[in-house]
C-alpha cells in the first residue's frame, strides 16, 4: 500500500474527545546536483570532451516525476513528488536543486525511485485544468513540443568545439516511449523529528557516454539534435544512460 504523507484532518466521532495521533515522521531533503566528470558542473565553462574536442553547456533542465522512497522492510513505496522541473539553466555556480518533503514516515528505506520526464497521463497538449503554479502549465510555452505532441523531458544545450569550429547542439528527448524510471539503492533510516539529506549527483559526462564509455560523436551532425531533425535513436540513447549517470549519496 502506498503512503501519501500530507497533513490529514480526521473527523472526530461525536462525543469523542481523542485527538488524532500522527505516526513518527521526519523530513527528507532531496538535493539534485549536476556534475561533469565527477566535478561541479558550471554552465558556460568549456570542458574537455574526447581527445582534442571541448564542450560547453548553456542550458540544463529536466522534469522529475513520480518520486518515491522504497521501504526497507516492506514492499511499500512512499510518494514524495508528482512532478517538478529541475532547472539549472540560471545557475552558473552549479548549486543543487533542493526539494523538501515533510511528515515522511520515519522508517528504514532502501532507496529511491525517480522518473525522468513527463508521465504519459500528464503528457498532453492541454493543461488548462492545472493551476497557474503547476509545473506543466508554468513551463508549457518553453517545454511543450507541438510538432511532436509531447513535452521535452530534458533540455541539454550548448556548444561543441572541434578544431576551433564551434557547433551548437540541442539534446531535448521527448515522447512517451522515452519516459524513464531510475531506481537507485541506498539504505538509510529516517528518525522521528530528524532531517535526512539525500544527495543525488547527476554526471552529464556519463549521460553522454555509451555502454563502452565512448562519448557521443558530435562531429557527426546527426548527433547534434534530438528533434530538429527528429532523432529517436539519440533520444533513446540519452534516456538509456540516465541510471548510470545518477548516484545517491
Amino acid at each position: 500500500m502506498k503512503k501519501i504523507f500530507y497533513f490529514i484532518m480526521l473527523l472526530a466521532i461525536a462525543g469523542c474527545e481523542d485527538e488524532p495521533v500522527l505516526g513518527p515522521s521526519g523530513t527528507i531533503n532531496l538535493n539534485i546536483k549536476p556534475l561533469f566528470a565527477g566535478n561541479e558542473l558550471v554552465l558556460g565553462q568549456p570542458y574537455n570532451f574526447g581527445t582534442t574536442e571541448q564542450i560547453q553547456f548553456d542550458e540544463l533542465n529536466f522534469f522529475v516525476s513520480n518520486v518515491k522512497l522504497l521501504e526497507e522492510e516492506t514492499t511499500d513505496e512512499t510518494d514524495l513528488l508528482e512532478i517538478a522541473l529541475a532547472d539549472f539553466s540560471d545557475n552558473a555556480a552549479g548549486e543543487a536543486e533542493t526539494y523538501t518533503f515533510r511528515t515522511v514516515p520515519a522508517v528504514k528505506y532502501r532507496g529511491i525511485k525517480i522518473g525522468i520526464g513527463v508521465p504519459s497521463s500528464l503528457n498532453k497538449s492541454s493543461v488548462s485544468g492545472y493551476g497557474a503554479g503547476h509545473p506543466l502549465k508554468k513551463n508549457f510555452d518553453t517545454h511543450f513540443w507541438a510538432d511532436g505532441g509531447s513535452f521535452f523531458f530534458m533540455k541539454l544545450a550548448g556548444i561543441f568545439n572541434a578544431g576551433g569550429a564551434a557547433t551548437p547542439f540541442e539534446l531535448f528527448p521527448a515522447k512517451n516511449a522515452n519516459y524513464t524510471t531510475v531506481t537507485i539503492f541506498k539504505s538509510f533510516e529516517l528518525t522521528n523529528g530528524e532531517t535526512e539529506e539525500l544527495n543525488l549527483d547527476f554526471d552529464i559526462l556519463k549521460l553522454l557516454q555509451d555502454a563502452n564509455n565512448q562519448v557521443i560523436d558530435f562531429n557527426n551532425p546527426n548527433n547534434l539534435s534530438t528533434y530538429n531533425p527528429e532523432n529517436d535513436a539519440l533520444s533513446a540513447l540519452l534516456m538509456g544512460t540516465l541510471e548510470g549517470a545518477m548516484e545517491l549519496k
